[in-house]
């Protein structure tokens, strides 16, 4: 019996340790506001300095030389975490996002 309590006691220090998170597409927009608008439309179809986001989950990339069929949520994480890995010589260039910001992004993308 004891040690069943301590095994009870030890998993729920473990599961408060690991932090846990939903995508908050919410969240997902604003980032996107200050991150991706400089160079994407958001809410138009227009080219800016990037192609529009305004509808591009599960839409064909534009870009040649993208291995990607659609983009989907694996496809923008990867493309989110690093574009030259995807892309040598694409022309985006991104600061480093945090895994919750590339969720929230993702999400957001998603519920347009």
């Amino acid at each position: 019996m004891i040690c069943f309590l301590r095994i009870l006691l030890l998993s729920s220090f473990i599961s408060f340790a690991i932090p846990t998170f939903a995508a908050n597409a919410a969240r997902g927009g604003v980032v996107a506001k200050v991150r991706c608008a400089p160079c994407h439309h958001l809410s138009s179809p227009y080219k800016q300095v990037g192609p529009s986001l305004l509808g591009i989950y599960g839409k064909k990339p534009s870009i040649t030389g993208v291995p990607f069929a659609v983009w989907d949520k694996a496809a923008l994480q990867a493309w989110l975490s690093n574009p030259r890995d995807i892309k040598a010589n694409t022309k985006m260039r991104i600061p480093k996002l945090s895994a919750r910001d590339r969720d929230d992004i993702v999400a957001w993308l998603a519920s347009l």
